[in-house]
């Protein structure tokens, strides 16, 4: 697959966090399909219903009903049971991972799922465009016996069960029916979720629904006669809808989420899950030397006043950061934030350190479809003209122009709009800062980096959160990126709904087939 395709893949799940929007239902929640309604409107129509192909992020909303995984994630955010009922790793070298499967479990169709369906779907999902099918190209698979599967990884992975959760898409099992048609997979569902869709009530590209799947293995899980996802590109009409009890649950915007202020009916849920800033690709000076000098990365960050840029762009939804992983994530550090004040003429003074005290330019690729992304990165190329250093900004009007202008390897510097985290730091900083990562460009290699990197990679879970702190702390020490404000997710909902919150630890709202209402 070409390296363009590849990232195009595996990033568009961040450029849909700032676009889609979720629902809610009205009816008793009692347990069983009931009387319950749950309506979800989304920005955007799933690029796929398959799930090697789908941009997860809110586009799980489409996914979630008809497709239940392996293993799930706990408001508390622990892995829970999911079609596999037992987990863990074998061994200590956090190498090879067991999933045992639930006695009774069927797909959709009343196929009993085994062992050889998981692996048969895994190696599918490996073939796969999805932002996640990285993460399962190098495992290997056995299968011991009918009811168990042991997934091997060439290097280690501290957090393996991960992979098997909704988010990851890849625990999210085929049945046997649709690897046989794989091309109905875009269209239809072969699951063993809690629902099916229904093509029959659904317009595509309009509205998506799910219905009762009656070979579900446990019914009382049900807890709606239909879920609709309507699409609905407009965050204004989609507010109106909210308040109208059209809909009952959306992604909101700084913008739009003050105006339901009041309304005792509905609900404002916000987490800090995205950091926006540069990711300062060439580190090695191949476009612009300075930049393979540790100091000058340094003054870049010294340069800015992120409270200031932050409140300017973001109002009351985001957060000034100086690091590449948000507040309440597995790897923030503490220590890590405050190794960068705002300090312009500290800034000046490693500057000039470095040979740079007359300034220098460097050249960055954005893209101007966010527009708080634009607004963002001006504010920067203001601030760092005042210690001497120029931004020469390329703006592409899409996510596809952006990437063009990425792979050209004229930029030393680039903007990820809308931003990107929200995970367990060995996934989070491995896209940009390990030499294979997709950000990594220009393939810098840094000791320093692969080092703690493996530490983390190799940690128990008494060490793991140490490491991900160390992580960390080696990527803002160095300087390799320029992190400078933490955006919001933000869900608006009719307040009748239970159980919508943001697992600790995760970008993404618990699933849709969880909630119940009053």
């Amino acid at each position: 697959m070409k390296r363009s395709t590849v990232l195009q893949a595996s990033l568009g799940v961040v450029a849909a966090l700032a676009l889609a929007a979720c629902g809610g239902g009205q009816g008793n929640g009692t347990g069983g399909a009931g009387s319950a309604t749950l309506t979800i409107a989304l920005s955007s129509a799933p690029n796929s219903l398959d799930p090697a192909h789908v941009a997860v992020g809110p586009f799980l909303n489409y996914m979630d009903p008809a497709y239940a995984t392996l293993l799930t994630r706990k408001a508390d955010g622990t892995l829970g049971a999911g079609l596999a009922d037992k987990w863990g790793y074998v061994g200590k070298k956090n190498t090879k991972f067991r999933l045992h499967l639930r006695k009774g479990a069927k797909f959709a169709d009343g196929t009993p799922i085994t062992a050889t369906d998981v692996v048969n779907s895994f190696k599918y999902f490996q073939k796969g465009s999805g932002p996640s099918v990285p993460n399962f190209r190098p495992l290997t698979f056995s299968t011991p016996d009918s009811s168990t599967v042991v997934v091997s990884s060439p290097t280690p992975n501290p957090d393996m069960g991960t992979l098997f959760t909704p988010a990851y898409m890849g625990g999210a099992i085929i049945s046997p029916a649709g690897l046989k048609a794989p091309k109905k997979l875009a269209s239809a569902t072969f699951g063993a979720g809690p629902y099916v869709y229904s093509a029959q009530q659904s317009v595509s590209g309009d509205h998506y629904v799910y219905v009762p799947n009656k070979n579900f293995y446990d019914q009382s899980a049900i807890h709606f006669k239909k879920i609709t996802v309507r699409v609905m590109p407009n965050v204004n009409s989609q507010v109106q809808a909210l308040k109208s009890g059209q809909i009952d649950l959306m992604y909101g915007t700084p913008d739009v989420a003050p105006t339901i202020k009041g309304d005792k009916s509905l609900t404002t849920l916000k987490k800090p899950t995205t950091w926006a800033g540069l990711f300062l690709l060439d580190r090695e000076g191949t476009v612009v030397k300075g930049l393979g000098d540790e100091r000058v990365r340094q003054a870049l960050n010294f340069a800015v006043d992120r409270s200031a840029i932050t409140k300017a762009v973001y109002g009351d939804y985001g957060t000034p950061i100086s690091q590449p992983q948000m507040p309440g994530y597995d790897g923030y550090s503490p220590e890590a934030e405050k190794m960068y004040p705002y300090d312009p003429d500290q800034a000046k003074k490693l500057l000039k350190a470095a040979g740079y005290g007359k300034g220098l330019t460097i050249p960055v690729n954005y893209g101007s479809f966010d527009p708080s992304t634009t607004k963002m990165l001006q504010a920067v190329q203001d601030q760092l003209a005042k210690v001497g250093v120029k931004l020469k900004l390329r703006a592409a009007t899409n996510f596809g122009g952006w990437i063009n202008d990425l792979l050209t390897k004229k930029y030393a510097a680039t903007v990820l709009s809308p931003g990107t985290g929200g995970e367990a730091n060995f996934y989070a900083q491995q896209a940009g800062f390990t030499k294979t990562g997709i950000m990594n460009v220009f393939g810098v290699a840094d000791p320093d980096v692969d080092a703690a990197y493996a530490r983390l990679a190799a940690a128990d879970p008494k060490s793991s959160g140490a490491a991900a702190k160390d992580l960390t702390d080696v990527i803002v020490r160095k300087a390799l990126a320029l992190p400078v404000s933490g955006s919001d997710t933000i869900a608006m909902c009719n307040n009748k709904l239970r159980g919508v919150q943001f697992p600790e630890g995760g970008a993404q709202l618990t699933s849709n087939t969880l909630w119940t209402t009053r």
